[in-house]
């Protein structure tokens, strides 16, 4: 596998599930080796630059990546960069010393940290921000406000440009000696093999506070940014409680929770089970010829529906009051968000109205446990559900019916279907997070479309979903069939072709010739 597919800003691979934990002595799997081996050099430049020493940020950059061969091994593919980097960044030793690089002198380590996610890790805005644990809309502010530090201190705009650009010769130009070093780190790694020198201990406590200063920075900038007036006429009249439950939550604290980045994963409980058995269920539901069930795919979906002939969205004021009670934090950013995102919201402020007061402490307190997790926990357990959301929804619903069927089994049955599907090669389990319809095909589609840039990720999984399962052949057939140079025409040509019926009779057309 070409190792660039693993980096964050460059390519990635579209399996989503990790081979199984390994024991010591045995050999990693094929995709953690060639994820480690794209990711080591940005990984080491990153921790150099945080902590200002090439010894003190190998031995982080070692530590990261045996944690990261545990986590890997339950984590979609999908989610492998963003637990990496939070992993990297929890390391103490990323919160010692000073940066060697003059130009970002005048930021501190939190700040800097998330500049260095962009121009080193090469994170887009979501992935960063799942990388600190808060919202996207959170974490471009506190990008804005880093980039004002750095221009209040005399580095233009133009100057970081160039620093990125040195920064990528740096990572590309790594001495020998320190490639190799890496190269044997890594092997060390993925062996499980001790390292020869004892690990030095930094200081835990410094190290942990820059980290909660950052995010409480980010927390209190996105205060003051986005307002939150409260009008004594628009507050809900109080609703009484069940004895012994907590205070009822300010108005602030309920659109905290309402407009919280992973709200839709901690709203039902039951979904976050499905999608950390996706892949399971994705190869029982294709095994057993399972068809859809029904239902809404997310909070407030079939709500939200419903107000489909409501006001443009855009416009904040033509909400129902309710809504715009819950998702004042946004009002001033609202026209410009993305549709999806405002759609999003709405649809968690539907579905929190809709909840009985016992229903709102409980998931207050999902909430509560969930931001107490650390950072690369979170990152962990979201990679799951990211590949849930990824699907269409009649592939959601084959799922669901899935994991219907799959509880009704006895549990000895669960047991030895569940031990048959561990047994099966990890390119094969990785391929079921795709779902039941394309994780099926997958394997025979890999040549063509496993390495894709990752901005375009989310447009070929819709192509692919789209096709039926007769076209999918047609293409598996026709992707072996071509040599590598002429798969780039091909998927230019599937892409401009138009619908499915469309790309299918294309597909014919090629394999005829």
């Amino acid at each position: 596998m070409s190792s660039r597919c693993r980096q964050s800003g460059g390519r990635l691979e579209w399996g989503v599930q990790s081979a199984p934990p390994t024991t010591s002595g045995t050999t990693a799997s094929q995709a953690l080796a060639a994820f480690l081996r794209g990711i080591e050099r940005r990984a080491f430049v990153f921790a150099e630059l945080q902590c200002g020493r090439g010894d003190v940020a190998q031995s982080a950059l070692g530590h990261a990546m045996r944690a990261f061969r545990s986590v890997s091994a339950i984590t979609p593919l999908s989610g492998w960069p963003a637990a990496f980097w939070s992993l990297l960044l929890a390391q103490p030793e990323l919160g010692e010393g000073e940066s060697g690089e003059p130009a970002l002198a005048a930021l501190g380590n939190g700040p800097r940290a998330a500049l260095l996610l962009r121009l080193v890790a090469g994170l887009d805005f979501a992935h960063a921000a799942q990388v600190l644990g808060v919202g996207e809309a959170t974490y471009r502010f506190a990008l804005r406000r880093a980039l004002q530090q750095l221009a209040d201190a005399g580095v233009s705009y133009a100057s970081l440009g160039e620093l990125r650009e040195r920064l990528h010769r740096q990572v590309k130009s790594l001495s020998p000696e320190r490639t190799e070093a890496l190269a044997a780190l890594r092997q060390r790694v993925l062996s499980d093999q001790a390292e020869p020198e004892p690990r030095v201990q930094p200081s835990r406590t410094r190290a942990w506070a820059w980290m909660l200063l950052v995010l409480l920075a980010i927390a209190f900038a996105a205060s003051w940014w986005w307002p939150a007036p409260e009008s004594p006429g628009d507050r809900p009249a109080p609703q009484a409680l069940p004895e012994g439950s907590r205070p009822r939550p300010t108005m602030s604290e309920v659109s905290d929770i309402v407009t919280h980045p992973d709200y839709a994963q901690l709203a039902e409980p039951e979904l976050q089970a499905l999608a950390a058995d996706l892949a399971l269920l994705s190869w029982f539901a294709a095994a057993q010829a399972i068809a859809p069930a029904t239902g809404p795919d997310q909070p407030g979906e079939s709500a939200g529906q419903a107000e489909s002939g409501q006001p443009d969205p855009a416009d904040f004021a033509a909400l129902p009051p309710a809504q715009r009670q819950l998702l004042v934090p946004l009002a001033a950013a609202w026209p410009g968000l993305e549709p999806e995102l405002r759609l999003r919201m709405r649809r968690q402020a539907v579905h929190w109205l809709s909840l009985s007061p016992v229903e709102r402490e409980a998931l207050r307190e999902r909430i509560r446990e969930w931001d107490a997790l650390p950072a690369a926990e979170r990152a962990r357990r979201r990679a799951p559900f990211a590949a849930w959301q990824a699907l269409p929804g009649h592939e959601r619903q084959r799922v669901r019916a899935a994991g219907d069927a799959w509880r009704a089994l006895p549990e000895q049955e669960r047991k030895a279907l569940r031990s048959q599907f561990d047994a099966l090669p990890p390119d094969q389990r990785q391929d079921w997070w795709l779902g039941p319809g394309l994780g099926a095909d997958f394997g025979r589609l890999r040549p063509l479309f496993a390495f894709v840039p990752a901005s375009e990720r989310a447009q070929w999984l819709a192509l692919l979903h789209g096709l039926d399962a007769g076209a999918r052949a047609d293409l598996a057939v026709l992707a072996r069939r071509l040599p590598a140079s002429e798969r780039e025409a091909l998927r230019r040509e599937l892409v401009l072709a138009g619908g499915p019926e469309q790309r299918a009779q294309l597909v014919r057309q090629r394999l005829a010739q």
